[in-house]
C-alpha cells in the first residue's frame, strides 16, 4: 500500500536522477532502495522510472505521484501543527490574519489586552485582502481570521465565532464645500469629487450593493493605511470613507467633519476559524480577546 514515504523516495530519485545520490540523501543502501523501488511497482503494477544509462527518468506515473504528494505532505504537516496547538497554551505561535480596517480599527486594542495578559503563546500578524484569508484560512497557512467577509463566502467549512458592525461615513476637511451643507449629502455629490479607500468588495453586503445603485466605488486612490488616507483628506478636497470609529479623534478635534450617507449603509467584519482549530486553547484564547470588542454569533 502507497504511503508518503513511497512519495519521499520517488521525489528524491526524480530529483537526483539516480539511486546511489537517492540513497545517499535517504540514508539507506543500494541494495534496500532498489528492493523497494521494485517491491513498490510490483504492488502499483506501473513502472515509476525508465532506467537509462543517464539516470532514472521518471514516467507519467512517478510525476503523478509526486504532484499528488505534495498536497498530502501539505496536509500532514498542517495536522501535526493543530495536534502540537492542542496540547497546551506555551511556547507556541498563533497565526493570525486581519483585513485592513481591522488592523486599524480592533487590532491595536487585542494586542494590548495580549501584553497585559502576558501569554506565553506567541501571535503572528498578516493583513490581507478578505478574499486571500479565506484561502490561508483554508490552507493552514493563518488559524484565525477577522475581515469583512460575506455570510455566504464562509460555507459549512468555516465556523463564524464572533462579528461586529459600525455604520460606515464620509469625512472631509473642516472647510470643505460639503461640510458647509446644512442637509444630508446625497452620494452623487460626495463621489463628485476625487476619493482616497481601500478596495471595498461589494460582497461586504447587499447595503453596499445598494449604495452602488446611485454612484460606483472606484476611488482615485486606493489606500488601506487610514493614516495616510486621513492626512490627504485635511489637507485637500478628497473624500473618504470607513467605519465611523475611524475618524473619532478628528471628528472631535473638528479636522474632519462627517457626512452620513442617506441610506443607513454598514461596514460589517466577521472573526472565523475552522471547527477543529477552535479546540485549541491558544486559539481560544485569541478568540476571547476578540470577544472584548466583537459580539459573539
Amino acid at each position: 500500500m502507497l504511503d508518503i514515504s513511497d512519495i519521499q523516495m520517488i521525489t528524491t530519485i526524480t530529483e537526483l536522477g539516480s539511486i546511489n545520490r537517492a540513497c545517499e540523501a535517504l540514508n539507506v543502501s543500494q541494495p534496500t532502495l532498489s528492493k523497494r523501488l521494485t517491491r513498490l511497482e510490483k504492488t502499483l503494477r506501473i513502472e515509476l522510472f525508465h532506467r537509462d544509462s543517464i539516470g532514472m527518468i521518471p514516467t507519467q506515473a512517478a510525476k503523478y505521484l509526486i504532484k499528488s504528494g505534495q498536497g498530502l505532505q501539505h496536509q500532514l504537516h498542517v495536522i501535526e501543527r493543530q495536534l502540537e496547538l492542542m496540547a497546551n497554551l506555551e511556547g507556541l505561535k498563533i497565526n493570525l490574519g486581519v483585513g485592513p480596517i481591522v488592523e486599524q480599527l480592533l487590532l491595536p486594542k487585542v494586542l494590548l489586552d495580549f501584553v497585559d495578559k502576558a501569554h506565553k503563546f506567541k501571535i503572528s500578524v498578516v493583513t490581507e485582502s478578505s478574499d486571500s484569508l479565506l484561502e490561508s484560512l483554508r490552507t493552514g497557512v493563518i488559524d484565525i481570521a477577522v475581515g469583512p467577509f460575506s455570510r455566504e463566502s464562509l460555507g459549512e467549512e468555516f465556523q463564524l465565532n464572533l462579528s461586529c458592525s459600525e455604520p460606515l461615513v464620509c469625512a472631509v476637511r473642516k472647510d470643505h464645500e460639503l461640510s458647509q451643507l446644512t442637509t444630508i449629502a446625497t452620494p452623487e455629490k460626495i463621489f463628485n469629487y476625487p476619493s482616497i479607500t481601500p478596495n471595498i468588495p461589494l460582497k461586504m453586503g447587499e447595503q453596499l450593493q445598494e449604495l452602488t445603485k446611485y454612484v460606483p466605488l472606484s476611488p482615485n486612490i486606493i489606500c488601506d493605511n487610514y493614516v495616510m488616507a486621513k492626512n490627504i483628506v485635511i489637507n485637500s478636497d478628497y473624500v473618504t470613507a470607513g467605519p465611523e470609529s475611524l475618524f473619532r479623534k478628528e471628528f472631535d478635534s473638528g479636522e474632519l467633519v462627517k457626512l452620513e450617507l442617506p441610506s443607513n449603509v454598514m461596514w460589517k467584519c466577521y472573526c472565523i476559524t475552522k471547527p477543529e482549530v477552535l479546540l485549541m486553547p491558544a486559539v481560544k484564547e485569541l478568540v476571547n480577546i476578540f470577544s472584548q470588542y466583537m459580539d459573539t454569533e
